[in-house]
């Protein structure tokens, strides 16, 4: 039992299995009730046929011995009631005198024990026995008590209930042939729908897409499961451009579009992990601008904009694919070299950073700007082992030379 949902779970059956015992309940209360039905009417017909046909035999009988039942010949009654006997089904034919007293009697089954009970059955069924007087000139002369014999009855109803067993069986066998093959085309298509949505479910594949049944209502289902995948699928696409984004605006600088302090800390961390682990080495240079409130103050921070993106622009057209370029705030900027081959590399590329500032910056307005940069450079694992002592040493670097007045100092 699930405590959560209160299923009992070994009650849980499959399409197929649940099917197969309703249509086998079906054909089972289909076919005895059939049966049932067209036994009771066929015994009904049956009984009034024999009530008439036993009316008749009456009429006839009375007839045939008027003449022996007023004479009293017993051999006369008993060759009359032998013609008709041979003819007609018979159980027992009494014959009695104007005075009750038996003139003839013959009896099929005897005084067996099922002869008496067959003959209490049939008293249920059948006017039984039949008295038909026996007349002569209008006067009654005598009495006739006729019992019709039951093996009709009894072969009826035996043939009824073996019909109705042989249908059952038939019916099952026909059934069962006929409806495994709607039942696998049945199960076929929901458990097609049942992998769709397990492999959504599991792998989230929103692109898949229900196959479509010629059965209505699992075609139906089908349609509006594709149409919540539909949904569904777009849904997704928007929230992947939305995490996108927002992935983006989380690790980047809103103005200048390269790597903000956050992201680049948490690279320059798992870098120096890596490096660490490799035994390689990485430099970091830490840049500041040089004046750049007073650029703000004299051409507005509109102008102050299009100078940090510039040079976030020739900074990064400046270092490798696998190096990473941060603006760390205000006009400060980071560069991580990753991994540095030689000492030689730093001052190499000091003086491209330099000579790409030493032009100055235009603006929309036509205005040319000069703006220049002052860099410091800490190597790992020389200057620092951890990425706050390297952003340390890099940052002192800078002031160095802003102190000695150059344009970079190199620990």
């Amino acid at each position: 039992m699930n405590q959560d949902t209160g299923i009992n779970y070994r009650k849980i059956v499959t399409l197929r299995k649940l099917m197969h015992k309703a249509q086998i309940r079906t054909n089972v209360v289909g076919i005895i009730t059939a049966g049932a039905i067209l036994t009771v009417l066929g015994l009904f017909a049956l009984i009034n046929l024999a009530d008439h046909n036993q009316k008749l035999v009456s009429r006839v009988l009375s007839y045939t011995l008027e003449a022996a039942v007023v004479f009293k010949d017993s051999e006369a009654i008993r060759e009359g009631v032998g013609l008709i006997q041979e003819t007609e089904k018979l159980s027992e034919v009494v014959v009695l005198d104007a005075h009750g007293d038996t003139l003839y009697s013959w009896s099929a089954s005897g005084k067996t024990q099922w002869g008496q009970i067959e003959r209490q059955v049939l008293g249920l069924i059948l006017d039984q026995p039949k008295i038909v007087p026996v007349r002569h000139n209008g006067e009654q002369v005598g009495e006739l008590k006729i019992y019709t014999d039951g093996t009709v009855f009894f072969i009826f109803l035996l043939c009824g209930i073996l019909a109705v067993f042989i249908s059952l069986i038939i019916s099952t066998l026909g059934a069962n042939i006929e409806g495994g093959r709607i039942h696998t085309f049945i199960c076929r298509s929901v458990q097609d729908l049942a992998s769709i949505a397990r492999k959504i479910a599991r792998e989230r594949s929103f692109e898949l897409r229900a196959p479509l049944s010629s059965i209505y209502e699992i075609r139906e289902l089908a349609e509006d499961l594709n149409i919540l995948l539909d949904e569904i699928e777009t849904w997704e696409g928007q929230l992947q451009q939305e995490n996108t984004s927002l992935s983006f605006k989380a690790n980047h600088d809103s103005l200048t579009g390269v790597a903000n302090r956050a992201s680049f800390e948490r690279t320059l961390s798992q870098q120096i992990i890596s490096t660490r682990g490799k035994g390689t080495r990485l430099a970091l240079l830490y840049i500041d601008g040089y004046q750049f409130k007073s650029i703000n103050d004299t051409f507005g921070h509109a102008a102050g904009d299009d100078v940090l993106i510039t040079t976030a622009k020739r900074l990064g057209a400046l270092i490798r694919e696998q190096d990473q370029l941060a603006r760390l705030g205000g006009d400060e900027f980071a560069i991580l070299i990753q991994p540095l081959q030689q000492d030689q590399d730093l001052e190499v590329i000091a003086n491209k950073i330099v000579d790409a500032m030493s032009h100055p910056i235009i603006l929309e307005s036509g205005e040319r700007i000069p703006f220049a940069l002052t860099i410091g450079v800490a190597t790992f694992p020389q200057h620092g082992d951890t990425p706050k002592t390297l952003m340390q040493a890099a940052d002192e670097a800078m002031y160095t030379a802003k102190k000695n007045a150059k344009n970079f100092h190199i620990k």
